[in-house]
């Protein structure tokens, strides 16, 4: 088997191509595409879902579009949802969802042709979560992942440990008639959030409407969470007794005056915020968890995309002995051949 750099690179989105197909998984803004094109979205974070945007044919879970849809308030067109585990054909290629473990309908895509296997991790999580189960480990010849917390500094505790860090902080933040106040994105963590107290305590937890846009997908997909809307007049009165947990997205929310903010993110490993507290409690694997995933996947060659890809490409050489780097850029001159090929 020949080595595939020419077959897969960043060409504003990964761009994987099998042959007959041309394949090309969360884009980017920054070049046009062109409705003939093949657009995979790995789930919906801001940041992975520039492609909902643009005119070609979509691939999603059916999760990941409904958190869309539900954010953005408007319908998407020419996308086709799978499920977790199953595929699509396109081309010389099989593609197929596998659990990611990031958020709620977050996948990994495996691309299989008859010259080669490769996976796109996007943004993945390796342990179980209360709203998520860990990422799903396949084996495949060329392995495409994230590298966001790819440093050795970055080891997350135990996340039963975390939670009970959480609760803690809530309560004393709680008695000294304060609001414990929680700063997150939209989708993802926040479900996490309200889960967690919901499951460990009886606070009352109240969400930023963007918030509980999402909360109620979760909802519908099984995903019990029990919230008010800060937008309703129960929530309104919640926050203004106190005795309640607050959820936010902090973007143009009107925070309690006697709010006590704090942060959930992994950059709180290393990262002091003041005048807030800061939980390292994180939607990604941290360093060893990416390294124990490589590990079981085995592949022939990783390319690393996003974050520390230059220290994780050397710790997984020196680790596994496996082949890593970053993901190459494709050259200009192939791209305007992928505008004009039909699959």
């Amino acid at each position: 088997m020949r080595d595939q750099l020419d077959k897969i690179g960043w060409a504003n989105g990964i761009l994987v191509d099998t042959g007959k197909a041309r394949l090309l998984f969360d884009p980017t803004p920054g070049r046009r595409l062109h409705a003939e094109w093949n657009i995979f979205i790995t789930h919906a974070h801001s940041d992975h879902t520039y492609g909902f945007s643009t005119s070609a044919k979509k691939f999603s879970t059916f999760e990941t579009l409904q958190i869309h849809q539900a954010l953005r308030k408007r319908e998407v067109k020419k996308v086709q949802t799978l499920r977790i585990g199953e595929s699509v054909e396109i081309g010389d290629a099989r593609v197929t969802a596998l659990n990611a473990g990031h958020m709620l309908g977050s996948c990994q895509f495996d691309v299989e042709t008859p010259k080669f296997r490769a996976i796109y991790t996007g943004d993945i999580n390796c342990v179980d979560t209360l709203t998520t189960r860990a990422a799903e480990g396949k084996s495949c010849d060329y392995l495409i992942i994230e590298g966001t917390y790819g440093h050795p500094s970055y080891t997350f505790p135990r996340r039963n440990t975390m939670y009970a860090d959480i609760i803690r902080w809530t309560m004393t933040e709680i008695k000294r008639k304060k609001v414990p106040t929680f700063q997150v994105y939209s989708s993802g963590k926040p479900q996490e959030v309200v889960r967690l107290f919901n499951v460990y305590t009886k606070v009352l937890v109240v969400c930023s409407p963007t918030i509980a846009h999402a909360n109620e997908v979760y909802d519908r997909n099984g995903i019990k969470l029990e919230f008010l809307d800060s937008s309703t007049s129960e929530g309104r009165r919640a926050l203004k007794n106190g005795d309640c947990v607050y959820v936010t997205t902090g973007h143009g929310d009107h925070l309690p005056h006697n709010a006590s903010l704090a942060f959930a993110t992994g950059w709180a490993i290393r990262q002091a915020y003041r005048s807030r507290a800061a939980f390292p409690l994180s939607s990604h694997a941290d360093f060893e968890q990416l390294i124990e995933f490589v590990s079981h996947v085995n592949p022939r060659r990783v390319y690393i995309f996003t974050g520390y890809t230059d220290v994780l490409a050397n710790q997984i050489e020196t680790k596994l002995g496996i082949k890593a780097g970053p993901l190459p850029a494709m050259t200009q001159m192939k791209l305007p051949d992928f505008s004009q090929m039909s699959t």
